[in-house]
């Protein structure tokens, strides 16, 4: 697919810097010092906010009517509002009036701006949206650069979406600040159809056209009619006209459910899955519907500040992990990229490094001072050096086993049996326990030995879900591109008649491609480089021990044709076209 590389640096860059801001902002937020509950179309009630002392002439349970108040107090309970996802500011220390209802007269009161941290909990809350912005903008760089087919654009869609709607908050009350958190759900609007996009991708294989259909017609009713009743047209509509009606909880049940469709669209994706996939699309329901349960919080401010707030922060945090770690671990979306051990083992390298660095600067400051000999300034940092070089053995040795356990295994299976390759005595035996091993250790839905046979390859053996063709065209493009580059061959970047789907690793010996190995893909995945170059060494190894045991028939054969009698002739004839048949290399 061709990329688009000065967008995409662009995009990059407004992804770093919007999420930058947003974790900046976030600590700046201001707001009123209550919390203003809207009860229906026209009436709010005031309720305190721990932490926050009430202003004078402010009581918990004061009564308040919308379209009594001034337009400027009106806009701003507005945004107050619509703000207990912290994702919209007053400017600090501005006064508004209010009109408060008290035994049947009205009374003016005013009401000042103050930091929104000073409430208990906030602070806690404000670093927990830290983190999730951080986590947010990763995901979104990795599938930005690294991501290639509808589901992948879906979640990129859906992340910067949400980073976008946390960054829209600028300190402005009145019409304006109405606007910027109109703009604020408008980021979260195009959040909800990315997330149904990534849904719909990944459940296309699994579900029939017409349930499909269905699903999209229920989101796009849903995403509409909460867009216009509560996202978009509610705070303008209230803005002009002082009805709240777009403005309470229920409507805003109504706008989460925009993300109720597509996890549901998961669910039933789930019930028709096989179990491969269901193993990718568990944790896309727990991340789907833990960050579910975050966005009603934020969209039905019926409970504390404090609480909606905290909740929504670390409900949304840990769903968002959790797609992070299902793109890499599972790798539910086509993402070209694994954290694998090197990246593992740089950090772990990284951390002796700095820690060696820091003793180091402890000793040479504390216990040597500038009075030791220069002998002794060296011979410490020397042995602490070399014993922290043990450590970083024994630590790299754990994560090998513990953390990469399964990769491991495989890795030591794979490589066992490739040193084992010129040890075999009959090819059969040696190509069966190769696609066995394989299919074993790295789960390859299909495994094929072909081999050249004057002008054709012929498949020899076999396994797995996927049949691969018993005769292939000589010249047919993967394998021209193995002849020609003796490494491995994506399917997917040529039409093969082995299809699109799975690598093929070149079993050459001695400049001569007389074997090829094809592996299909795992169900949604591709293999890693560190994989891809395994089963490279696997199929050179093996190319090598096929090429000798051919070497070895063929040495006999003509010790047999030395040796043997003329009345035998014709059998050792015969022997020979055999062999020949089956060896040729056209």
């Amino acid at each position: 697919m061709q990329r688009h590389y000065t967008f995409l640096m662009l995009l990059s860059i407004l992804i770093v810097a919007g999420s930058a801001y947003g974790v900046f902002i976030i600590f700046k937020v201001a707001s009123l010092p209550v919390q203003v509950n809207i009860v229906d179309a026209q009436t709010a009630v005031i309720e305190p906010i721990k932490g926050i002392p009430l202003p004078a002439g402010i009581q918990p349970g004061d009564r308040m009517q919308l379209a009594a108040q001034p337009s400027t107090t009106r806009d701003v309970i507005g945004i107050n509002t619509l703000s207990a996802y912290l994702a919209a500011s007053l400017p600090l220390g501005h006064t508004y009036d209010f009109v408060i209802q008290r035994d049947d007269a009205q009374v003016t009161v005013p009401v000042t701006s103050v930091n929104l941290g000073q409430a208990s909990g906030i602070p806690v809350v404000q670093w927990i949206y830290s983190l999730q912005a951080l986590v947010f903008a990763g995901l979104a760089l990795l599938i930005v650069w690294r991501g290639h087919n509808r589901a992948a654009a879906g979640m990129a869609l859906w992340t910067i979406g949400n980073m976008a709607g946390g960054a829209a908050v600028f300190p402005l009350d009145g019409l304006a600040g109405v606007a910027i958190v109109a703009t604020a759900n408008f980021g979260y609007v195009l959040a909800r159809v990315g997330f149904y996009v990534m849904a719909d991708a990944i459940a296309k294989p699994i579900l029939s056209p017409n349930m499909r259909r269905f699903y999209l017609f229920a989101f796009v009713l849903i995403l509409a009619t909460g867009s216009v009743l509560f996202s978009l047209g509610g705070p303008f509509l209230y803005a002009f006209t002082g009805w709240a009606g777009g403005l309470l909880p229920r409507a805003g049940l109504l706008w989460s459910a925009g993300y109720l469709v597509p996890v549901i669209l998961l669910f039933s994706a789930y019930q028709y899955a096989s179990v491969a996939q269901r193993l990718r699309l568990r944790w896309m329901l727990w991340s789907g519907g833990i960050f579910l349960l975050g966005v009603v919080a934020s969209n039905t401010p019926i409970l504390t500040v404090q609480f909606s707030v905290g909740f929504t922060d670390v409900c949304q945090l840990i769903g968002v992990t959790g797609f992070l770690y299902a793109v890499l671990r599972h790798r539910v979306v086509d993402v070209s990229v694994l954290l694998d051990r090197t990246l593992v083992y740089g950090g772990i390298t990284a951390l002796v490094v700095g820690i060696l660095a820091a003793i180091n600067s402890l000793v040479q400051h504390v216990a040597l001072g500038t009075s030791a000999s220069l002998l002794l300034q060296v011979a410490v940092p020397l042995s602490l050096g070399i014993v922290l070089t043990r450590v970083r053995t024994y630590m790299d040795r754990i994560v090998e086993r513990v953390f990469f356990r399964k990769k491991y295994l495989a890795d030591r299976a794979l490589r066992r049996f490739a040193r084992l390759c010129s040890r075999f005595e009959r090819a059969d035996e040696l190509m069966m326990t190769a696609i066995a091993d394989i299919r074993q250790y790295l789960g390859a839905r299909g495994v094929a030995i072909y081999e050249r046979r004057a002008e054709e390859y012929v498949c020899v053996r076999q396994q797995g879900e996927v049949v691969y063709p018993r005769h292939v065209q000589i010249d047919d493009t993967a394998f021209v591109a193995a002849r020609a580059d003796q490494t491995d061959i994506d399917l997917a970047e040529f039409h093969s008649a082995l299809g699109t789907d799975g690598y093929v690793f070149p079993m050459a010996a001695h400049g001569e491609l007389q074997d090829v190995l094809v592996c299909a893909s795992r169900p949604g995945e591709r293999y890693p480089v560190d994989e891809r170059l395994l089963l490279a060494h696997v199929a050179q190894q093996m190319g090598m021990a096929l090429y000798a045991l051919r070497m070895q028939a063929k040495a006999k054969l003509v010790e047999a044709l030395a040796q043997a009698p003329l009345t035998s002739l014709p059998e050792v004839q015969t022997q020979a076209r055999t062999l020949l048949n089956a060896a040729a290399t056209g």
